[in-house]
């Protein structure tokens, strides 16, 4: 009888042990949350998304699985989340396509800006020229110039019509007053391919996506289109300190759930969030990666992204953007 007492004891003990790093009953997640992806598994997006998914289910002591859906500059992946059920338990990996760039080039699209939550502005990341390794342009003034001694004879990759790569070459055709051909490709990889190989001059991409070619010797960065230099490309000196001013583009990443899910999941998403962005080692990864830490208020990352849309609408019209 008293083997049995103990026994009894021991697998109430155990089981109140096990059930200890789960979320009590009412509290948000109860269980797997899922993060659709709007991009391949590799990119920039996939990687800070399962980077702060791991330390999101040690948090909650639930899975938070990345769901990658690919397609139409973002809008694919937004879809989903749009028609998901407005619990906290599908989340958006926002980025300025899904989020902005596609209202301002389509006059019609699946879901409006109304659609979508905004949760966390998570961080961003300045975009970068760059060029082939044996080119002979070493920085924003070279390209310039050599595209004013050849107008249309240069060529600039995209990794597709109305995404960012291709909105931060048609900004800077804007502003320097150079024509330089715009050659669209499905995804980034083609396009570096091209570039490395000299067959385009010109490609803009984040740093992490950038950093291991320039290492490798196949590309070389002319200039940083933020306000300050990166860690990891020290020696690069901005578009700005190379006289064009305010030609700054951010690849930004943030969180937004589908229209009417209720405040308190939405609050309890951006406190969590904020505190898995202030852990020591995901800021010094993400300086890694030549990525700067965000946070903040819903709110805050509300009014960014009407900041967003309206600056990529005055691109797109100016320059006669059309879609695919």
């Amino acid at each position: 009888m008293k083997t049995l007492l103990c026994a009894v004891l021991l697998c109430a003990t155990g089981t109140t042990a096990a059930q200890s790093s789960k979320p009590a009953a009412g509290e948000f997640p109860q269980r797997v949350v899922r993060w659709v992806v709007p991009f391949a598994p590799g990119a920039s997006n996939d990687i800070v998304a399962r980077l702060l998914a791991q330390k999101l289910g040690d948090r909650w002591g639930q899975q938070v699985v990345i769901d990658n859906r690919g397609g139409a500059g973002g809008m694919v992946g937004a879809e989903i989340v749009v028609r998901a059920t407005p619990d906290g338990y599908t989340l958006l990996m926002a980025n300025p396509g899904a989020n902005a760039i596609n209202f301002a080039l389509r006059a019609k699209t699946p879901y409006t800006e109304a659609d979508l939550e905004p949760v966390i502005l998570l961080g961003w990341s300045p975009i970068m020229a760059v060029t082939s390794a044996s080119a002979p342009m070493n920085n924003v003034k070279d390209l310039i110039a050599l595209a004013k001694a050849k107008p249309g004879q240069l060529s600039a990759g995209s990794s597709g019509t109305g995404g960012s790569s291709h909105l931060a070459l048609e900004l800077f055709k804007l502003q320097t007053g150079t024509d330089i051909l715009h050659v669209p490709y499905k995804g980034a990889a083609p396009a570096f391919t091209d570039v490395m190989a000299g067959q385009l001059q010109l490609f803009f991409s984040t740093p992490v996506s950038v950093q291991p070619l320039v290492a490798g010797g196949r590309l070389k960065v002319l200039g940083v289109a933020g306000k300050q230099r990166l860690a990891i490309f020290p020696d690069v000196p901005t578009t700005a300190e190379q006289g064009l001013p305010g030609f700054d583009v951010l690849i930004w990443f943030g969180v937004s759930v589908p229209a009417r899910t209720p405040m308190p999941i939405i609050n309890k998403l951006n406190a969590d969030m904020n505190a898995v962005l202030k852990l020591p080692e995901i800021r010094e990864r993400f300086a890694q990666l030549g990525l700067e830490a965000q946070g903040g208020t819903p709110a805050r990352f509300g009014a960014f992204l009407k900041e967003e849309l309206a600056r990529w609408a005055q691109v797109v019209k100016a320059a006669n953007v059309r879609p695919e």
